[in-house]
């Protein structure tokens, strides 16, 4: 009897611990999309702030502060499980639905963030034309777009019940992404 009673224990003490991971988990994706979005809205301002009279010294930190972003969301994707063994492993233990909601709720907001940034960036390009800052702008955004092509990946394999909500998310930042790149290729 006594075995039984420790065994019990024992079994519950370990699902806990697996419940407590998943809640860890859920708390790391969230918290890393608002992480992300907030490094965005930082940016999103400071290049609101820019004009003739500061673009020489602040144009730079456009391409900079994509740059960090681009870094930010790749070291994310990495702690998510963001490599290809990692996603598929992941899709066997994905978020139930209400959590799946939540994460697309959070990532609703990147996304606004980042269309917003973006749109400011494109707003600005007639400024980063005049500093000869174009092409690094450009690079930069080519290189975050693809980054966040890959966060996406990793992300729907998280939420496969959601997947249509997130991917339509994903998809408008898409375009906004081309457009944003367009504009800097000129």
């Amino acid at each position: 009897m006594k075995f039984l009673g420790k065994l019990f224990t024992v079994v519950g003490v370990v699902m806990l611990g697996v419940v407590g991971t998943l809640a860890q988990d859920e708390k790391t994706v969230v918290n890393g999309i608002m992480a992300v979005t907030e490094q965005s809205a930082k940016l999103q301002f400071t290049v609101s702030e820019l004009n003739v009279g500061n673009f020489f010294r602040q144009g730079p930190k456009i391409a900079k502060g994509l740059r960090d972003i681009g870094t930010s969301v790749a070291q994310f994707t990495t702690a998510i499980g963001g490599d290809d063994a990692k996603v598929k492993a992941r899709e066997a233990d994905a978020f139930p639905d209400d959590v799946a909601r939540e994460i697309v709720e959070v990532l609703t907001g990147f996304v606004q963030v980042h269309q917003l940034l973006l749109n400011t960036i494109i707003g600005k390009h007639s400024l980063a034309a005049q500093f000869f800052l174009t092409a690094p702008i450009a690079a930069a955004l080519r290189s975050l777009e693809s980054i966040v092509d890959t966060f996406a990946f990793t992300l729907l394999a998280l939420i496969p019940t959601e997947q249509d909500d997130a991917s339509f998310q994903l998809d408008e930042l898409t375009v906004t992404f081309k457009e944003a790149i367009k504009t800097y290729r000129s």
